[in-house]
């Protein structure tokens, strides 16, 4: 039995593909659910309009769980048990899709680590363990090998970030508004800078991470350098609830650091760091701990894309709350 890396090949496609979307036609699409994406709704739909925009053939993900990665990193589950829990995630999506987009770092690297986990004997057998005491409560639909690790399935994951970027000058074809040389703050996130899973090369994890300023850049903006961009959210899984003031630290060290260099806004591939450097009750927090109020807005890719391509008020799911942290770069990207 083979356990493959399931990221998408990009490398691959760019050297093949002069036209990146001829790769994905005739390829079923489906969008990863994060559990955080239900505080920002705008993050699945931005991308989904995006690619029925693109006459891609793109659905909802269905019959998943989530990653659990906040559970393991928290010692909750036991790698076995982590990587059970992915491995009837990829099944069900191996039904249902030839490429899986996945917008939140964290479950990317969860469903790519609880496969890494699988080389390790003990831990493949005791996840195998699992899944049949799995098949033996299922009381569902049930196909052949749903409670079996998939030997070298044909399903490939690609982060949101890698596809926008891959698709890019297509995207920029849909655009409506420009950013209008706004001054942006890049953040990452950990999981995205620090991660080798999808990387078939040293050289490709080596190389400097700047698919959000090019982006930035094309759309008509200006990504502007501050002296915390590589830092984490503060989130650290445990750590935002095990050391709130330790944790937010960071948190208002990152948001503090963009301010201090009059960023317009902070942009992020990731809704678990949107939720950190986003939540009202965490900015207070911020203020109680540290004397400071800080209001930079903050924004998925896949929102400011929806924003950027003309994205009405009464019809983007996101723009209906009426969320300061939106409306504010909505109302200045869409003014005449």
């Amino acid at each position: 039995m083979e356990i493959n890396n399931l990221a998408l090949d990009l490398d691959e496609i760019e050297r093949k593909y002069p036209n990146k979307l001829e790769f994905f036609r005739n390829k079923k699409l489906c969008l990863f659910k994060a559990c955080l994406e239900k505080y920002f709704p705008g993050v699945r739909w931005g991308i989904y309009d995006l690619l029925e925009e693109l006459d891609l053939d793109v659905s909802v993900c269905e019959n998943q769980s989530c990653c659990s990665g906040t559970f393991f990193q928290r010692n909750l589950i036991t790698r076995a048990q982590f990587a059970a829990i992915n491995e009837r995630n990829l099944s069900e999506l191996n039904q249902q899709a030839d490429i899986v987009l996945v917008s939140c770092n964290g479950c990317f690297n969860s469903l790519l680590r609880g496969r890494d986990f699988l080389k390790n004997p003990d831990v493949k057998r005791k996840t195998q363990e699992i899944l049949d005491r799995l098949r033996e409560n299922s009381s569902g639909k049930n196909y052949p090998g749903k409670y079996e690790i998939l030997d070298n399935p044909k399903l490939k994951l690609v982060h949101d970030l890698d596809l926008l970027y891959l698709i890019r000058n297509e995207v920029l074809n849909t655009l409506k508004f420009d950013l209008k040389e706004l001054k942006v703050a890049i953040h990452y996130g950990c999981h995205y800078l620090n991660l080798s899973r999808d990387k078939k090369t040293a050289e490709a994890y080596l190389r400097d991470k700047t698919k959000l300023e090019e982006l930035v850049t094309l759309f008509g903006g200006n990504p502007v350098d501050y002296q915390e961009r590589e830092a984490c959210c503060g989130w650290g899984a445990s750590q935002v609830v095990l050391h709130p003031k330790e944790a937010l630290k960071i948190t208002y060290k990152k948001l503090k650091s963009a301010e201090n260099v009059e960023a317009d806004f902070m942009l992020m591939p990731c809704p678990t760091c949107l939720y950190t450097l986003s939540k009202p009750e965490y900015r207070e927090k911020i203020t109680k701990y540290f004397g400071e109020k800080l209001d930079i807005p903050t924004i998925h890719i896949n929102e400011l894309i929806a924003i950027l391509r003309g994205c009405e008020e009464e019809r983007c799911i996101t723009l209906k709350r009426k969320d300061k942290r939106i409306m504010e770069i909505y109302n200045t990207i869409t003014s005449e």
